[in-house]
């Protein structure tokens, strides 16, 4: 784990330097600062007042704030101040020594990655590589239609931005550029390689001999006006489960149906850091909220619950009349479907026990809250 976080930095410090940006100590941690900012905070605790204090000297547009694993406190103190919580990157990893010799085929030529690229390839580059780092890619019809990046650093190769278009998906592309990408990093010299992994991604590095290793978070900053006091220490109360320090602040009906800052509902904040309490005491005064939509999928608070493995959530919603057979507005797909996609068994379990519920699609690849 160690490993991925260490490579993440020297990813990001090469990115920031084939970018002419600059790297600042900030906050007991490292901020890269190029046309996107991005923070790895280490073992120290990361002063998020200095650094939001710097990312609002300096302008930026867009911060990403990674974690090795789930971190409830820190998630709370950088959305009290203006970041949004994001999606969870599955860190995983793989032996080259054990699995380089496994034999495989493709009908698919990887070659080093370059322009023209397709107008749908995610993540295409804008810009010069960074330095020590490669490119390897895919062509159909001249234009490159699948990428990814490997970044060999002490032993160990970091793979990013693995990205196919989208009308070339499901045809092998993703398991080609995966096998060549550890080749590749064989023949650097790596013996491990790691990276993090979206929903989507997943089964294709499991296929190709990577195992997990943890979840990890992140949280992301957008401009926007700078928190009040007020509604810091709001968000911290919720955040903490300090339902006496949030009881002090007499939060009104509007304050408790609206937004914290980073965008985030003071009902979504209770149910990411796992503060059942606090989601009680918010539907206690806004029992309402119970039947909201959030934007995220158009999910209900019994979906949400779900994808968190918030078992007591689960039990919050039914009681306050989530009708546990509304879809969400994406997938079309119920709260079980949701568990079944997501292998939350007992909750699962749980509400197929609930009379009248009834089984549905399931997501294709939901996200965060």
């Amino acid at each position: 784990m160690n490993a991925a976080a260490e490579n993440h930095r020297v990813w990001f410090r090469r990115n920031v330097a084939a970018e002419g940006g600059v790297v600042v100590e900030v906050g007991g941690s490292e901020l890269f600062v190029g046309r996107d900012a991005m923070v790895f905070p280490g073992g120290a605790q990361l002063d998020v007042d200095a650094l939001t204090a710097e990312i609002r000297a300096r302008g930026c547009c867009s911060v990403g704030c990674w974690s090795l694993s789930a971190n409830a406190e820190l998630g709370t103190r950088l959305v009290a101040r203006g970041f949004a919580w994001g999606w969870r990157p599955l860190w995983m990893a793989i032996d080259l020594d054990e699995n380089a010799g496994e034999p495989f085929s493709t009908r698919f030529a990887v070659e080093p990655a370059g322009p023209p690229y397709a107008r749908t390839l995610p993540y295409a580059p804008s810009g010069p590589e960074p330095q020590g780092s490669f490119r390897l890619g895919v062509r159909l019809r001249e234009k490159l239609v699948g990428q990814i990046a490997v970044n060999p650093w002490n032993g160990v190769a970091g793979i990013y931005s693995m990205g196919v278009v989208p009308r070339v998906r499901r045809r092998g592309i993703g398991a080609a550029l995966t096998r060549a990408a550890c080749s590749l990093a064989v023949e650097q010299g790596c013996r491990h390689a790691v990276l993090n992994a979206t929903d989507a991604g997943e089964p294709v590095y499991r296929r190709a001999g990577f195992r997990p290793l943890g979840w990890g978070q992140t949280w992301w900053y957008r401009p926007g006006p700078e928190p009040t006091p007020r509604e810091i220490a709001m968000t911290e109360a919720i955040g903490f489960g300090d339902i006496a320090a949030l009881d002090a602040l007499r939060p009104t009906r509007a304050e408790l149906a609206g937004s914290l800052p980073g965008d985030t509902s003071p009902l979504t904040l209770a149910l990411v850091t796992d503060q059942p309490g606090v989601a009680g005491y918010v539907l206690g005064r806004c029992p309402e909220l119970a039947k909201r939509r959030f934007t995220h999928h158009g999910a209900t608070l019994l979906h949400l619950a779900v994808e968190h493995d918030r078992p007591d959530f689960v039990e919050l919603a039914l009681a306050h009349g989530v009708d546990p057979e509304v879809c969400d507005e994406t997938f079309n797909a119920t709260a079980r479907g949701w568990a079944e996609h997501f292998h939350r068994d007992r909750i699962a379990e749980r509400l197929a026990a609930v009379p009248g519920e009834r089984p549905n699609a399931v997501p294709g690849g939901a996200g965060e809250a």
